[in-house]
């Protein structure tokens, strides 16, 4: 398949020149059509017509006419190209929820969402928003940052394939497929990287595991190195390509090495859902690397994915 639907999730006062240039490139190079959504609330508007629901209702309408008048001019690069643009604004306290019931109701191919640098800690307390966004968006989700694209797209898929559930084999496709219609867009190079972790020598303390060292981490990395190479195989590609990287390392910290070296301008990663408590305690690696990864994040959701926000 390709992209033929991209939906633009504007911010209501950021600035959105990269995010719209990025938008641009993918529409020209795909034949896309574009929406731009602008979720929009104004809680002291709110406030001041708390009793008065008709004069409520007139004031939500006007500020939405605003918010669509200061929308339009973002749409003439794209009119200017022939390009066919739309734009949707709504008013919604809640916008990782409104982004996903749009979503829904207008079934793009790929989602553009713009983040900001934060903290960790940052994550759960002041931008809640984008990680319900992240978990939730039943769509592949590219998360735009404040980083040039290169003139040829530097895309890279992080595969996982030594797994025995076939519902975590089919998203390694998909990760490979949708890393594959971004360099189409583009006109850039596929890029495919896996990394892996054995135990380190001095945590091991059985005598015989210490004298077969040498020996499991190499029946450890043909593993890994055959499952990889069955992996690429429908691809034309093979572990002995230039542009198959494979990495001894823990994942969080061989993808930022690796993007870093490779100069990647888009990693797209598998998103898996997890509780909570878990998160907070662990941490999945899309959490670990999203704020020092210095390239766009795209997310991509296993086969079968519901998300738990329904639309309205």
């Amino acid at each position: 398949m390709d992209i033929s639907k991209i939906l633009v999730n504007i911010e209501q006062g950021a600035d959105a020149e990269l995010l719209l240039e990025k938008a641009l490139r993918l529409a020209e190079g795909s034949g896309a059509k574009v929406e731009l959504f602008c979720c929009c609330y104004n809680a002291a508007l709110r406030q001041s017509y708390l009793f008065d629901q008709a004069s409520l209702s007139k004031a939500e309408q006007a500020y939405q006419r605003h918010v669509e008048a200061e929308l339009e001019p973002l749409t003439l690069p794209f009119k200017q190209l022939n390009i066919d643009i739309d734009m949707d604004v709504c008013w919604q306290r809640h916008p990782a929820e409104a982004v996903v019931r749009k979503a829904l109701r207008f079934a793009p191919d790929i989602v553009l969402h713009q983040i900001k640098q934060h903290s960790r800690l940052g994550h759960y307390l002041f931008d809640q928003s984008d990680w319900q966004l992240i978990r939730e968006c039943p769509v592949p989700l590219l998360l735009v940052k404040q980083k040039v694209w290169s003139d040829g797209g530097h895309v890279a898929a992080a595969v996982d394939p030594l797994h025995e559930c076939d519902r975590a084999a089919a998203l390694d496709h998909r990760i490979l497929a949708w890393a594959r219609r971004m360099v189409h867009a583009l006109e850039g190079d596929l890029k495919v990287m896996h990394s892996y972790s054995v135990l380190p020598h001095s945590v091991i303390f059985d005598e015989h595991l210490v004298l077969d060292f040498e020996q499991m981490q190499h029946t450890v990395r043909t593993m890994h190195i055959e499952a990889l190479s069955k992996l690429l195989k429908p691809y034309g590609l093979t572990t002995d390509n230039p542009a198959v990287t494979v990495k001894e390392k823990e994942a969080h910290r061989a993808i930022l090495e690796y993007v870093d070296e490779a100069h990647i301008d888009i990693l797209v990663v598998g998103g898996v859902t997890r509780g909570l408590i878990d998160r907070i305690l662990v941490g999945s690696t899309i959490e670990r690397i999203l704020d020092e990864l210095q390239a766009d994040l795209m997310v991509v959701k296993p086969p079968g994915f519901v998300s738990s926000i329904e639309e309205n």
